[in-house]
């Protein structure tokens, strides 16, 4: 039977602290949706991990056969091991699957990679590193097997940007765990279970953030302020571990701070119960690869404004109300009408929740082992 080795270092964050980031969770789904179709599949897959404290593969025995190497990992390590075959002979694979847009690989060619979007290539943000995933990863896409990403939109920008093949790139749309984020029956006891988390008694819009630029998330903070000056029904309650120091700022200088809320370090759970007490999901982005929380928050029967970039379009299809520019007065005007309630909010919700339906892990997991057949040459 072939094997094929799947690099699971993204997800080791997850094992150690209940935290990953959108990669390592998407890359925690697929794992986990395969152990459910393990008996069928026609190869074998191994889970590979790599670290001194031998966190990673190994917890998930029960259904793989796994590989733990016992180095650090590290830069500087992994380039080392790139020029030698180390991992091939370590656990003798047919092709290895890295679904975390990058690695040092020793044979690039018996190798397919998830680049998640080519943002880097698009826009250069201070929170990265971009200058050196604009060096090493067009390379690696050009010398691999294959390519997996997931949406069109950063298929299109591979291809202008990196000069691959269109024919070397598959699109599969990553799914919603629906068993997690679904729409709650509204009753006193869900109401009070959302206010312990947002620690506000009034209605909200939500946004769901970090600290990279393109998210927006302060000009959806000034927008708000704005918004305060007419007494808003809703609060603002910000999802945002880290905000930076300007934001904090810009909110204590304001007249309205009290009802800006931050909250952070939720369980999927509690982001659940956040989603369906939200009025709406308010995502300003300028650039996704995919746009996990605009489904997440459709699927508990939030209503969602977003913008119509890159994936965003193909994520909310006609289901999410769409900014014209992620421009503060854009954002002020969205939220205004819905203060307004000039939206049929129980429609929107409808649409949303469709929409949500089409993505699911299941059908990400076949579309997948589909690619590994074709990798594989398995009929």
């Amino acid at each position: 039977m072939k094997k094929i080795l799947i690099d699971i270092n993204s997800v080791v964050p997850y094992l150690l602290t209940g935290k990953t980031t959108g990669v390592g969770r998407t890359t925690l789904e697929l794992i986990d949706s395969f152990s459910k179709m393990i008996e069928q599949l026609p190869f074998q897959i191994i889970l590979y991990s790599q670290n001194m404290k031998g966190v990673g593969a190994k917890h998930f025995v029960d259904f793989y056969k796994t590989k733990h190497l016992y180095l650090p990992h590290r830069e500087s390590i992994n380039k080392i091991m790139a020029k030698l075959p180390i991992k091939e002979s370590f656990s003798k694979y047919d092709l290895m699957h890295i679904p975390h847009n990058f690695a040092h690989i020793y044979k690039p060619e018996k190798a397919i990679i998830t680049l998640h979007d080519a943002l880097f290539m698009r826009i250069q943000e201070k929170a990265y590193n971009h200058n050196q995933m604009v060096q090493d990863v067009p390379p690696l896409m050009q010398q691999c097997k294959g390519i997996i990403t997931c949406s069109k939109a950063s298929k299109k920008d591979i291809i202008e940007t990196m000069q691959i093949a269109p024919s070397k790139i598959d699109v599969v749309y990553w799914g919603v765990k629906h068993n997690v984020f679904y729409k709650l029956p509204n009753n006193e006891l869900l109401q009070k279970r959302i206010k312990a988390v947002v620690k506000t008694e009034s209605p909200y819009f939500l946004s769901v953030s970090c600290n990279a630029e393109r998210k927006n998330t302060h000009k959806l903070v000034e927008a708000y302020i704005q918004l305060s000056k007419q007494l808003p029904i809703n609060d603002l309650v910000l999802l945002w571990g880290n905000p930076p120091d300007f934001v904090l700022e810009m909110i204590d200088k304001s007249k309205c701070k009290e009802r800006i809320h931050f909250i952070s370090n939720i369980t999927d759970t509690e982001l659940c119960l956040v989603y369906n007490g939200a009025t709406a999901l308010v995502f300003p982005s300028s650039y996704e690869g995919f746009g996990l929380p605009v489904l997440e928050a459709m699927a508990c029967g939030c209503a969602v404004v977003t913008c119509n970039n890159s994936s965003l379009k193909e994520v909310g299809g006609n289901a999410a109300l769409y900014l014209k520019y992620s421009e503060t007065e854009d954002i002020f005007e969205k939220l205004e009408q819905f203060e307004n309630k000039n939206f049929d909010l129980d429609k929107i919700k409808e649409q949303g929740f469709l929409q949500a339906s089409k993505f699911n892990w299941t059908d990400t997991a076949l579309k997948y082992i589909s690619i590994y057949n074709k990798y594989l040459d398995i009929n």
